[in-house]
């Protein structure tokens, strides 16, 4: 019999471990153990080989495990069993660490894109595409999945509905006024017509074009879609498939199931100035005193720097104050002369303050 290898053979049943000889032959391996018994195992007994990086070969038969230490013992091996490879690299043990780190990133890159940048921009374009009496439903879906949050006030809701009205704002959309009773300040917008303005924040005004300001900047929102790109955004991985059928209806669904965490969108720097400058044209278009919107902007900051509750996203804007210095800036390019608050407007708005 030819000379033997050096060898451990590992049992996982018994949990014992022994020296034995290794002793490869044409398609079969005789192992010799300590009491001169031998076993032969021959191929279809090799349920896996591994050769590791410092020449040792593990084979496996079941639960047991030999292990050969002697780096020869592989080539002796794959002259026993010539026409078969036993050491079938994995693609990992080819391509080693430095290639797995490289096909990792192929792979998470793109989709950490797709998630990050380019399913947003999908979104927001697709949005811009979304019928207006679609926006309709969104907004519908929203304002009845958190009807049971907020607490209407029919009466100031119906003054300042027609406030709004004698405004006389174009739009292209029906927009419809609910006063709720919170003792935040805040206001917002949502696709297809509703604004929906906190009692509180009427609280801090001092004049009419204040109010006028609030519904122009909330009405820009809806008509240039900032309402429907934002929370298209907001909500890209779960619209996606959506967009992508066109299936407005889904839309619905889902916007209804997120109404809670809506409310605290917050819109983009770009779009927040969009809504500025078209709310500033909306009240020179109807002859309304311009500076009620930086009055309002130093309302509203006002009361965040006294500590007073305001919503997440204005009191962290970084952009407030410069929002403030913009508009003035507007206000003096657009040379819309003083404006004037009309007796209509002035009657509605003292009797809003009554309430």
């Amino acid at each position: 019999m030819p000379s033997g290898f050096k060898a451990i053979l590992h049992d996982r049943n018994s949990g014992a471990s022994a020296p034995v000889v290794v002793r490869p032959g044409p398609g079969v391996l005789f192992i010799e153990l300590a009491d001169s018994r031998i076993l032969d195992w021959t191929l279809p007994d090799i349920d896996s080989a591994r050769a590791l990086d410092d020449g040792s070969v593990i084979l496996q038969n079941g639960r047991r495990f030999l292990e050969v230490t002697e780096p020869s013992f592989r080539s002796a091996l794959e002259r026993s069993f010539p026409k078969n490879k036993l050491f079938q690299q994995t693609f990992f043990d080819r391509i080693g660490v430095g290639g797995c780190l490289i096909s990792f990133a192929l792979i998470i890159l793109p989709i950490w894109g797709l998630y990050s940048w380019l399913l947003p921009v999908l979104a927001e374009r697709a949005a811009q595409k979304v019928p207006s009496d679609v926006e309709k439903q969104i907004g519908e879906a929203w304002f009845q999945s958190v009807g049971s949050i907020y607490r209407v006030d029919s009466a100031k809701t119906r003054i300042v509905q027609q406030f709004y009205d004698a405004l006389a704002f174009e739009s292209d959309y029906d927009i419809r006024i609910s006063v709720v009773n919170e003792p935040v300040v805040n206001a917002f917008a949502l696709p297809g017509g509703h604004i929906v303005v906190f009692d509180s924040m009427i609280g801090i005004m001092d004049a009419p074009e204040q109010l006028a300001a609030l519904l122009a900047h909330e009405a820009s929102h809806i008509q240039w879609k900032h309402s429907t790109r934002t929370l298209f955004r907001g909500l890209a991985n779960n619209l996606l498939f959506s967009i992508v059928l066109g299936n407005y209806g889904d839309v619905s669904t889902i916007v209804a199931q997120h109404g809670e965490q809506l409310a605290g969108l917050a819109y983009s720097r770009s779009l927040e100035q969009e809504a500025d400058e078209k709310g500033l044209e909306l009240m020179a278009a109807a002859r309304i005193p311009l500076r009620g919107m930086p009055d309002l902007f130093r309302k509203m900051n006002t009361t965040a720097a006294d500590g007073e509750l305001v919503p997440t996203f204005l009191s962290t804007h970084p952009g407030i104050t410069d929002r403030i210095q913009t508009t003035e800036d507007l206000i003096r390019s657009k040379n819309a002369g003083a404006g004037i608050i009309s007796p209509e407007l002035q009657q509605i708005w003292q009797e809003l303050k009554q309430r």
